[in-house]
């Protein structure tokens, strides 16, 4: 296994883990009901980078860059208990969480394990040719575009503070375009390989 890929597994999934953890941090105007409209924003981001597609497109993502089927289920189960270590981790040591937060979580830890390694895998065979190669590489896009209809955040109820009301709609909106412009993205790259394959016959030709 290379090296500079397993670097590249742990860099995406520190780096994942400290923008949540950052989108998470709220200060005491935003709980006092003083800065809304920062609210808003923060919200938005936080559950834009908290998605599960995003999560999910961490340990695909590993499991591209490590190639291999083997190596790319441990990297997805890696990517994704390394981001979990680290969100945690650098929250304790600031403060953020109390030593109760790996108690609290372990279904995320557990879960990491448990759907890591098949993600990973998606992400090896993403790079194969052919309809399996490209079922693959629409998973993500496929989850970005059905996760805000999934969990309703078009929908969501009118007792909720505005804030939160316009986050779910906006992070909704930006994972649906996002998912479609990545399938989008996807199958015109795909048509393109097919038309300039070899083998293809072009009109006239036998």
């Amino acid at each position: 296994m290379a090296r500079r890929e397993w670097w590249l597994v742990i860099a995406a999934a520190s780096g994942l883990a400290l923008v949540s953890l950052a989108s998470n941090v709220t200060t005491v105007s935003q709980l006092e009901g003083q800065a809304n409209t920062l609210l808003a924003g923060r919200l938005t981001v936080s559950q834009l980078v908290n998605a599960g597609s995003v999560w999910a497109g961490l340990a695909v993502l590993s499991g591209w860059l490590v190639r291999q089927p083997l190596a790319a289920v441990a990297a997805g189960a890696a990517s994704l208990l390394i981001a979990c270590v680290v969100h945690y981790g650098v929250g304790m040591v600031f403060g953020i969480f109390d030593a109760d937060v790996w108690s609290a979580n372990r279904h995320w830890l557990l879960g990491a394990m448990i759907v890591g390694g098949p993600l990973g895998l998606v992400g090896a065979i993403a790079r194969r040719p052919g309809p399996i190669g490209l079922v693959s590489r629409l998973v993500v896009p496929a989850g970005a575009m059905l996760e805000p209809w999934v969990l309703g955040l078009f929908f969501t109820s009118a007792v909720l503070p505005w804030p939160n009301r316009v986050a779910d709609f906006v992070s909704g909106a930006v994972l649906s375009a996002a998912g479609m412009a990545g399938a989008v993205r996807v199958l015109a790259v795909s048509w393109k390989r097919r038309q300039a394959s070899p083998g293809r016959l072009v009109p006239g030709e036998k």
